[in-house]
């Protein structure tokens, strides 16, 4: 069985973070976050994970005890 964990990618202060983070919570949605550092110079993770260096940034991880056939079915349904 496959398990899908989201991961918010945030900083402290940021009232677009505070409104995803709110409508996560609104609708009773667990999330994992990870603050990001200030300095945009400083989120070489952020980048590399979504392509981006502004926040928020809201990631589905996949994961299982088999992985690749979790990978597998999402790109079947993908394409």
């Amino acid at each position: 069985m496959k398990e899908k964990n989201l991961v918010l990618f945030r900083l402290e202060g940021c009232p677009y973070c505070k409104r995803a983070e709110d409508a996560l919570k609104k609708h009773g949605i667990k999330y994992r976050k990870i603050e990001v550092m200030p300095e945009k110079s400083k989120r070489e993770t952020l980048i590399k994970v979504s392509g981006q260096d502004s926040v928020p940034v809201l990631v589905e991880v996949i994961g299982s005890k088999n992985q690749d056939d979790d990978i597998l079915e999402w790109l079947e349904g993908q394409y």
